[in-house]
């Protein structure tokens, strides 16, 4: 998954979840997905993705640095299970 391609989905997710504009919202990621995109490959990306929308569904909103929280441990398993780059 690429990085645009994530906001686009978390955009979608905080709309139908939250009492926010996802478009706003989620661009505030943006340099977070490219962060893990530049050092893991696009199934990181997919998995902070789905674990953002998670939490966006489940009612939160994490802030950039929660957001940037998440993709530590995403790439940090990711370092883990596939060797890393």
């Amino acid at each position: 998954m690429e990085p645009q391609e994530a906001v686009r989905q978390l955009e979608y997710a905080i709309d139908a979840s939250l009492d926010e504009t996802g478009q706003r919202t989620a661009a505030t990621y943006r340099p977070t997905f490219e962060r893990v995109a530049d050092r893991a490959d696009g199934s990181a990306v997919y998995t902070l993705a789905c674990d953002l929308a998670g939490e966006v569904v489940a009612g939160d909103c994490p802030s950039p640095a929660e957001a940037n929280a998440s993709a530590d441990r995403v790439l940090d398993d990711w370092a883990y299970t596939d060797g890393g780059a």
